[in-house]
């Protein structure tokens, strides 16, 4: 979905009692950068689309035209000039760099945690220090499930301070939109796809493409 929108990961933070996510903003799309074979990540560094940008074993292997293939006048999969400069393996090359950053983002954050690292939601030293850990420690060390259900319950307000990226709070947490937000940082910069562009003809003729794209460019 990420990819979908012309999103991608540049950046895992996990500061200690801080907030962690992993960061993704627009990606870039311009059609100067067909004939340019600078490296992925320098393009996206030395021209300021990003400040940092962290290389997946994918994206690292790329050079920016890999993402931008169409230049001015080039002619799309339908046989049209399109406003975009990728084509559909770019969407491929970035999807695999998504999902690696994805992955590796959860890897390191149980690693942190496992160290004694983690996020300011999953601990309360308000009165008497609370962690998470703590508190599923003792709710599988219950001796009965009405012990355990008890803890859960006695502590519902610290469940409920783990809050999305937008800031909810208290039931509002309790959803699915923010539980997306909770795993996701969304720039606002985002490009969406203005899909009614094709007809369904159109759109089905340039899915049908896609093996063939994927077989040329390999």
């Amino acid at each position: 979905m990420a990819t979908a929108n012309g999103q991608v990961y540049y950046e895992i933070a996990l500061p200690d009692r801080g907030k962690w996510s992993y960061r993704m903003k627009a990606s870039v799309d311009d059609k100067k950068y067909a004939t340019d074979h600078r490296p992925m990540r320098d393009a996206f560094v030395n021209d300021g689309h990003f400040a940092v940008f962290e290389d997946s074993p994918i994206s690292s292997r790329c050079k920016i035209s890999d993402i931008c293939v169409y230049g001015p006048g080039h002619l799309n999969k339908i046989g049209k000039v399109g406003r975009t400069s990728w084509d559909s393996f770019s969407y491929a090359i970035l999807m695999g760099h998504n999902v690696w950053m994805h992955a590796v983002a959860v890897q390191r954050a149980n690693d942190a945690y496992i160290r004694g690292e983690m996020p300011d939601s999953l601990i309360n030293d308000t009165f008497t220090r609370v962690t998470f850990a703590g508190l599923v420690d003792q709710i599988f060390s219950a001796k009965t499930r009405e012990a355990a259900h008890k803890i859960i319950d006695d502590n519902s307000k610290f469940w409920t301070r783990i809050k999305g990226s937008r800031g909810f709070f208290g039931k509002k947490t309790i959803n699915a939109h923010t539980q997306f937000n909770n795993l996701f940082d969304v720039s606002d910069e985002v490009d969406v796809p203005e899909l009614e562009e094709l007809s369904e003809d159109e759109a089905m003729d340039a899915l049908g493409h896609l093996d063939a794209d994927i077989e040329e460019r390999e």
